[in-house]
């Protein structure tokens, strides 16, 4: 009784509260998917590619695929025997990341932000203009990078015409 006398049980019940509410409601903040990629018009290509996700991490290499319609709808997917590592949807209004292994996806409207450099990956490919920090590069052996310079983020691989 003295402690909430004090007013020092007050906001502690007051914070407890509101976690308990915002627990409670069950909001979703991330789409299960912004589409299907399948049915007629979609082009499918498949490669291989290095990622490292941040600068003075290790790469790690996997299997690529990339699909896309003729109404600006863009999957990006990168796997690693048997783990999916990452999957990008981005459509003209909206952009969906999820990163399965650590259970985190991120999904906005408009352009993504360019920190997830997968997200640019085929803008980059169709050789559209990227914001900064991000840098594309083809190599003549068909080989492509794709870079954040400010966090060391850095795509590198080929995929099949």
């Amino acid at each position: 009784m003295r402690l909430f006398r004090r007013g020092l049980l007050h906001p502690f019940l007051g914070s407890a509260l509101l976690a308990v509410f915002l627990l409670a409601c069950g909001c979703r903040t991330v789409t299960q998917n912004l589409f299907t990629a399948s049915g007629p018009g979609w082009r499918l290509q498949q490669g291989q590619a290095l990622w490292r996700p941040r600068g003075g991490l290790p790469e790690i290499g996997g299997d690529l695929v990339l699909a896309g319609d003729a109404d600006g709808r863009r999957l990006v997917q990168f796997d690693k025997t048997p783990l999916s590592m990452v999957l990008a949807e981005i459509t003209p209004a909206r952009w969906l990341i999820r990163f399965p292994q650590r259970q985190m996806a991120f999904s906005g409207h408009g352009p993504g932000p360019a920190r997830f450099a997968w997200l640019y990956l085929p803008a980059a490919l169709e050789r559209k203009k990227l914001p900064p920090p991000l840098r594309f590069e083809r190599k003549p052996d068909g080989r492509w990078q794709l870079e954040n310079i400010r966090t060391g983020e850095m795509l590198e691989g080929f995929l099949s015409p």
